[in-house]
């Protein structure tokens, strides 16, 4: 399949923004031991833990990753092989069926297919192609006889340009009948970004130029991730378009599709002999000096934004393992023998006991037994069932069977994060209307975050918000959003949460899933993390543009941990004054179609309660309790900002909540959980001042004074709120 000269030219493009050598890269990566800090590790482990129950596995597999040791297990080839049967040859042909190209594609759900979209660009080049299955040698080195399967892009077909990669649906039995699609498995797609790491090495597996199915095994260097793309090194052929690179635990995270050539000084793509390449020859024949893949975790994120609510690819989304085939005859005491997928076609199958992995090949005797290499006798393996496919809807052209958008699975775009707008100081109005983000006092400022090379910058501008860190905590001073009441959208439910670090700033500073854990896990073991991850800025506040795409876009924009601060599950999900509090603030501004701004933030080792519910702003500082190794907040506040309609100044109203009962003692926290609950009280900006240390400037002139005249009050439902 040959690649066009514009995706390589966007490839080059990529690379000369992103602006590294690749062979210095690799020069530099080098083969020795590879860098991964805990917080890697630790998510690494976490996300092979979800794949197989054995830690021991994973921590010895994670520790030659590290060290550079190129050994591994022996049922390492097993599982390649078992991997490798869901990767089909794809015969490209015409509306008149005719060859034109071959291409590599593999299963990643119940009868769906992907490979490159420049493979498949539109329905109808896939109406008469064909998926060749078991395309390769056997174990004797003998050609198997291909499986060939139909496309029906009719029932779904979904493409994306810009990632270069098309689904398909594929028929459920094979042409010459007799055969299901089932028998071939799947791969699962992790949606989770992080499965590799610079320096780790890659297997390509692959039908390069149509010929029979190859394997490239660790000869591809993982160099570089770039935004939603990978960079990776090939010493050997360069993998053909829609194959799947596979990371040391045959996990795939990315799709091939294509690379940056060597060229002469006259900008001519050479061969791997140096002559001139041209367009009659066989992308494999190109000199190419890295590899681009597109990242298997922009995929499954794509796919959520635009064909979630589809039922067709919803086992691909929830990761749906492939079904595990019926398991033979078995003699007596082999209870515990554990059937691995039969290597289709060829008169021989995988078996796994323990961690003991057989391939059993049955040899032909003079009377009607199988005798088995490591057991007395076994029958072959009974054909797997059939598998059952959900529901397939008509598909329309390029996003298929749709039946409605999912539109809040999260998707952010890092590459552009130097461009975001941020907070606008003179968002309401210039003048007196103005309000500057809080300045941080000349005592804190030695614990300011700053971005990489910067000369000491330190706000972070994100969609309608900005922030800025404190790198001893790890968490925000405060975060600051603009919203448009008049041009909020209704971009729907969120699909689930997909936080990111920050890349402006070094991940070191930041809190990330390596903290945070689900709270399902919480509910079901109280001695699980308890904590959830909160959002400062709200989502919905930022959620709003001229577009729904655009307020969408500035929306997904605040799942960024540096948004983020440790809140108790039961303070952030769904607590009725917590959740009343942001949409009240929200609802100010949409019922009235107004510009506002709302300002929030964790207080640092507030003072304690004098005795009541409310920290003594002058009290002295108390250090926040500990968990996990991270200091939790104890109380969090937040001011909303509106245009007084009265006098055409500002207005301010102050807001104080508080976890503290719910996390002191915190190590005898599930004993308190019936006892505590979220405390909200309306303050003053004063009080927050001191409490915060930070310069809210001109502020406590706009403040309504309702706390100020009365002292701080208890919030106990919205209606207490007094702007």
């Amino acid at each position: 399949m040959l690649i066009k000269p514009s995706l390589i030219a966007a490839s080059e493009q990529r690379l000369k923004q992103a602006d590294f050598s690749p062979t210095e890269l690799n020069r530099k990566l080098g083969d020795g031991p590879i860098k991964m800090s805990v917080e890697r590790k630790q998510l690494r482990q976490r996300q092979l833990l979800e794949q197989t129950d054995d830690p021991t596995m994973v921590q010895i597999g994670l520790e030659r990753i590290i060290q550079g040791n190129d050994l591994d297990s022996i049922n390492y080839l097993a599982k390649g092989t078992l991997a490798s049967r869901s990767i089909c040859r794809i015969q490209l042909k015409d509306a008149r069926a005719n060859l034109v190209g071959y291409a590599t594609g593999f299963l990643i759900g119940p009868g769906l297919l992907m490979t490159n979209h420049h493979v498949f660009g539109k329905p109808a080049d896939a109406a008469n192609s064909i998926a060749d299955f078991d395309y390769e040698f056997d174990i004797a080195g003998m050609e198997r006889t291909p499986v060939r399967f139909g496309f029906l892009p009719e029932r779904f077909f979904y493409t994306n340009d810009r990632l270069d990669f098309s689904i398909v649906a594929v028929a459920p039995t094979s042409q010459a009948g007799g055969r299901e699609l089932a028998e071939w498995g799947w791969l699962p797609l992790n949606g989770e970004p992080g499965k590799g790491d610079p320096g780790e090495y890659l297997t390509i597996i692959q039908h390069p130029g149509g010929e029979l199915k190859q394997v490239c095994v660790r000869e591809n260097k993982l160099l570089k991730y770039v935004g939603d793309f990978v960079w990776y090194m090939t010493d050997t052929t360069a993998g053909s378009s829609g194959s799947p690179a596979f990371n040391r635990f045959w996990q795939v995270i990315a799709l091939h599709h294509s690379g940056v050539p060597r060229k002469d000084s006259q900008g001519r793509t050479l061969t791997k002999d140096g002559k001139v390449w041209d367009a009659s020859m066989d992308e494999t024949l190109i000199d190419w000096i890295a590899n681009e893949g597109g990242r298997v975790s922009a995929i499954v994120a794509d796919l959520k934004v635009a064909v979630a609510a589809n039922p067709v690819i919803k086992p691909v989304l929830d990761q749906q393992a492939p079904p595990p085939p019926r398991p033979p005859s078995q003699p007596p005491g082999s209870e515990s023998l554990s059937m691995l997928p039969p290597i289709a076609g060829a008169n021989l199958w995988l078996e796994q006991t323990g961690d003991a992995t057989t391939l059993v090949v049955p040899i032909r005797v003079p009377m009607p037994v199988i005798k088995r290499l490591v057991m007395p006798l076994a029958a072959p393996p009974a054909a797997p069932p059939a598998v059952t496919a959900p529901p397939i809807v008509p598909a329309g052209p390029q996003i298929g069977p749709a039946t409605g958008m999912a539109m809040e699975a999260v998707h952010i775009d890092q590459t552009t994060l130097g461009s975001r707008p941020g907070y606008k100081a003179n968002f309401i109005g210039s003048g007196k209307l103005s309000v500057p983000l809080p300045k941080i006092p000349a005592g804190l400022k030695s614990k300011v975050t700053t971005l990489k090379g910067s000369s000491g910058k330190s706000e972070l501008k994100y969609f309608n918000y900005s922030v800025v860190m404190n790198k001893e905590r790890k968490l925000a001073f405060f975060s600051c959003v603009n919203i448009d009441g008049g041009k909020q959208q209704d971009v729907g439910k969120r699909e689930g949460d997909s936080w990111l670090k920050d890349t402006r700033i070094d991940p070191e500073f930041q809190i990330g899933d390596e903290f945070y854990k689900k709270q399902s896990t919480f509910e079901a073991d109280r001695s699980a993390n308890p904590f959830d991850r909160g959002h400062l800025v709200r989502r919905l506040d930022a959620t709003w543009g001229d577009t729904v795409k655009q307020a969408k876009q500035h929306g997904d924009d605040s799942f960024h941990f540096t948004n983020c601060s440790p809140q108790f599950f039961s303070f952030n999900q769904g607590k009725q004054l917590w959740a009343g509090l942001e949409d009240y603030t929200r609802d100010v501004l949409l019922n009235d179609e107004k510009k506002g701004i709302v300002m929030n933030g964790p207080v640092f080792d507030g003072p304690d309660a004098d005795g009541g519910d409310l920290p003594n702003p002058a009290g002295k500082a108390h250090k926040d309790p500990s968990f996990g190794g991270v200091q939790i907040p104890k109380y969090f506040w937040k001011i909303l900002l509106t245009k007084d309609d009265d006098n055409g100044g500002l207005k301010a109203a102050a807001f104080l909540m508080s976890q503290r009962d719910l996390i002191m003692d915190i190590d005898r926290i599930e004993e308190k959980l019936s006892e505590a609950d979220v405390k909200v009280f309306q303050v003053s900006i004063a009080d927050l001042t001191k409490l915060t240390k930070l310069d809210f400037g001109e502020l406590d002139s706009v403040d309504t004074h309702e706390a100020t005249a009365v002292g701080p009050r208890r919030i106990e439902t919205v209606d207490d709120i007094r702007l």
